[in-house]
């Protein structure tokens, strides 16, 4: 668990600790603020359409192989971030690290439901995804102020360094865990494997309506979220420590929201939880900028969302894990590949938007509207979640006999 946190927080703080410094970054890199959320989009695009290829290998190869492969990718795509010297190197530099987290991310999620049963697997992905929110809390604002006071690229270097410790602890303290499809006879080459087990996931009606949800969910955070050291600065004039300050609130309220969250979905069932955390951040999203030039309030609303985002997304990272237990992590995979595909269509589209003057409000709308779209696609996976968890008891306890 420690390690799966670990990782977590790294992939966390390397996504989030950008927003903060995007002002910074496009001055030194000679290009405009406004597409600097572009450095958001091109890591977050990479990590979308590598995910469910490295997630299908740790279902065939082993969780731990996948997972050191990424860390090493992940230590080599920070400390090239931190050389970079123009715009469309710090581009490239962070397509890599988008690289290396799909290998990490999908590989930690699926250890962690590998080892955890039905009624406490909401808790588990929820300590996890607190990890991964929790780096807005600590890293961030830590790595916005080493900025401030020295530079930008003071943040990835800590990353990759930080990474590359947990790559030793990986190595001495991990065993390794073989896929849910390792020892079974394989027919098929390795490339026809990987993709019969993403087309069997995708083809899978329940899976893919999670699938839509987990994308609408990251589109409604990082559409505001990946601009938001722009919007500071902008609006209240705030510098790159300043503005970290403030995303450590919202992500105080993200990782205490993942952790009742997981919690709330093992008791009260995800779907429920799903619905009142969808409606509280598309609230708090539209408010942040609507608010106006009273900081104090913006900041009860960017914390509200926060919140609601860090209790909805254990939910259906829990969900996704229930529905194919026999390719768990293909499935997991293509959630966190959807995650980051809403990122990057988000993240574009703000960038876009905002580039030819469309002001905060529409940004603040749009993501709302994306949060609000996730409740309808929870119908269409009432009673499967359940009907296959019961069949996972059954199995367990078949086994234990």
């Amino acid at each position: 668990m420690a390690i799966g946190v670990s990782s977590a927080f790294l992939i966390g703080l390397d996504s989030m600790v950008v927003a903060p410094l995007i002002p910074a970054i496009a001055e030194d890199a000679d290009a405009p603020a406004r597409l600097g959320g572009l450095l958001v989009s091109v890591y977050a695009l990479f990590f979308a359409v590598s995910a469910p290829l490295f997630g299908a290998l740790s279902d065939r190869l082993g969780r731990r192989r996948i997972l050191t492969a990424g860390l090493v990718l992940f230590v080599v795509g920070n400390a090239l971030t931190g050389l970079g010297m123009n715009f469309p190197f710090l581009l490239a530099c962070r397509a890599l690290s988008g690289l290396g987290a799909a290998m990490i991310m999908p590989s930690v999620y699926a250890m962690i439901s590998d080892t955890h049963p039905f009624e406490q697997r909401g808790k588990a992905i929820g300590k996890v995804v607190a990890g991964l929110l929790s780096s807005s809390v600590i890293g961030v604002p830590i790595g916005s102020y080493l900025a401030f006071l020295t530079s930008w690229r003071a943040a990835f270097f800590v990353i990759a360094v930080a990474t590359a410790l947990v790559f030793v602890l990986v190595l001495v303290l991990l065993p390794e865990m073989p896929g849910s499809s390792a020892g079974k006879p394989q027919k098929v080459s390795p490339g026809k494997a990987v993709l019969g087990m993403v087309r069997s996931a995708v083809s899978t009606p329940a899976v893919l309506f999670v699938l839509v949800g987990t994308l609408l969910w990251a589109a409604a955070l990082y559409g505001m979220f990946s601009n938001i050291g722009t919007f500071y600065a902008e609006r209240f004039q705030l510098n790159e420590a300043q503005a970290g300050l403030t995303i450590m609130g919202s992500g105080a309220g993200s990782m205490a929201g993942a952790l009742v969250g997981g919690r709330l979905a093992d008791k009260f069932g995800k779907r429920t939880v799903m619905v009142v955390a969808a409606i509280v951040a598309a609230a708090g999203v539209i408010t942040t900028p609507a608010i106006g030039s009273n900081l104090v309030l913006v900041l009860i609303a960017f914390i509200a969302w926060g919140t609601a985002v860090g209790v909805g997304q254990p939910c259906l990272t829990a969900l996704v894990s229930e529905l194919r237990p026999e390719i768990r992590g293909t499935a997991l995979a293509l959630n966190s590949s959807a995650q980051y595909l809403g990122m990057t269509l988000a993240t574009s589209l703000a960038a876009l938007l905002l580039d030819r003057g469309v002001s905060w409000v529409v940004i603040g709308v749009i993501c709302g509207a994306c949060a609000l779209l996730v409740l309808p696609l929870l119908a269409g996976i009432k009673g499967v979640a359940g009907s296959v968890a019961a069949q996972e008891k059954q199995q367990a306890a078949e086994g234990a006999r």
